[in-house]
């Protein structure tokens, strides 16, 4: 490979570029590293964004896919779309950037990753919070056992949203249109993040309850881990909440981290517990515990910027994804098997039955559509 192709565009075509998001995705798809060739959207409406840009515009991705034969597909439609959109790019030759939930059941992001390996392209997902600084440096830390072993992770993220929000686009908050409430539309990131940093638990036992909002699917979430390393841990999101600020704690043997937007605390234990509690001569204390100065590393600022100039380093120089389809799908499986647990009213084990989850994704989408 000659090193004058690093300068090539990615020919690049958007898929749902009605979306609200899509100004985020447009901003950072820089000319310079992705030359727009087309859009696709079903809302004839959207023809304005892409005649913006000079491209031409499908009201169908088949189309788009025959017509333009683009480098990489951008997914920004309503996520129980993403799978077949996703897996006919990638048939089609093309890699595949999809906007988070990657989809709303884990087999269809199974059928997706498989897509893509046989296809030989790779399918990125929009987790760009594991870009933020303060996620790189805990990441590091917790690889580099910095904690020791680790024992307790807990999570809380409260997104107020208004009755107003899910009034504004009637797919939100049903099971037919999201999949799901604050677990699929809210929280990927914050699932993402646990997944991420400790990897897939071993098993969950979780309450999915709708409060405040009228709508189909959950609004707050309470949720119990169990990791392989013996680990336990828990997590709190909702939508109907206010006033609490997003945070994750996660404490092991050696020392204690908590981590908040733009920010990260690192204590360090003088003594690994594993060592301090057979030997010390204390009874009621722990040993004393000292803040580490950590350096955020620079150039990462946990935005679609990131993403997007991550996805052109893979395509065009081979680099790691920074959030690829197996790594992404563990947060989908965790907010399934959340939901499976809370109406069987009992612990689920990973892997999640795909079957089991299927049978009750499909059971919730006709209940919902024989009420209204």
């Amino acid at each position: 490979m000659h090193s004058h192709t690093f300068s090539q565009p990615i020919r690049t075509a958007f898929v749902g570029n009605g979306a609200s998001i899509y100004p985020l995705h447009e901003r950072v798809a820089t000319p310079e590293r992705f030359t727009l060739v087309g859009m696709a959207d079903i809302d004839p409406g959207a023809k304005a964004r892409a005649d913006a840009h000079g491209v031409p515009f499908f009201t169908d991705h088949r189309s788009l896919l025959a017509a333009v034969a683009p480098e990489l597909v951008v997914i920004m439609t309503p996520h129980p779309s993403h799978p077949s959109i996703a897996i006919d790019a990638l048939e089609a030759g093309a890699h595949v950037l999809v906007e988070k939930p990657m989809a709303i059941q884990v087999a269809d992001a199974d059928a997706m990753i498989e897509a893509a390996r046989r296809a030989k392209r790779l399918l990125a997902v929009n987790f760009q919070h594991r870009s933020r600084p303060e996620i790189r440096a805990a990441y590091e830390l917790l690889q580099n056992g910095a904690l020791g072993k680790l024992q307790h992770l807990n999570m809380i993220a409260v997104w107020p949203r208004s009755h107003k929000y899910f009034r504004m686009s009637t797919w939100r908050g049903t099971w037919n249109g999201e999949g799901g409430g604050v677990l699929l539309n809210q929280a990927p990131h914050n699932l993402d993040l646990i997944c991420y940093l400790l990897g897939l638990p071993k098993r969950t036992v979780a309450w999915t309850r709708t409060t405040l909002h009228p709508i189909e699917t959950e609004d707050t979430v309470q949720a119990m881990f169990e990791w392989p390393n013996g680990a336990i841990g828990s997590l709190h999101v909702s939508t109907a909440e206010s006033g609490q600020p997003e945070r994750i704690e996660i404490l092991g043997t050696a020392g204690r981290l908590e981590i908040t937007q733009g920010g990260l605390r690192f204590e360090r234990f003088e003594q690994d517990l594993r060592d301090f509690f057979p030997t010390t001569e204390e009874i009621y204390n722990g040993p004393g515990q000292q803040a580490v100065e950590v350096t955020l590393p620079s150039g990462w600022t946990g935005s679609h910027n990131d993403i997007y100039a991550n996805v052109y380093a893979a395509i065009r120089e081979g680099a790691a994804l920074l959030a690829d389809g197996e790594s992404a799908r563990m947060s989908l499986e965790l907010a399934n098997a959340i939901t499976l647990s809370s109406r069987k009213e009992q612990a689920v084990e990973f892997p999640v039955d795909r079957g089991e989850y299927a049978a009750l994704l499909a059971h919730l989408q006709a209940d919902a559509l024989t009420h209204h």
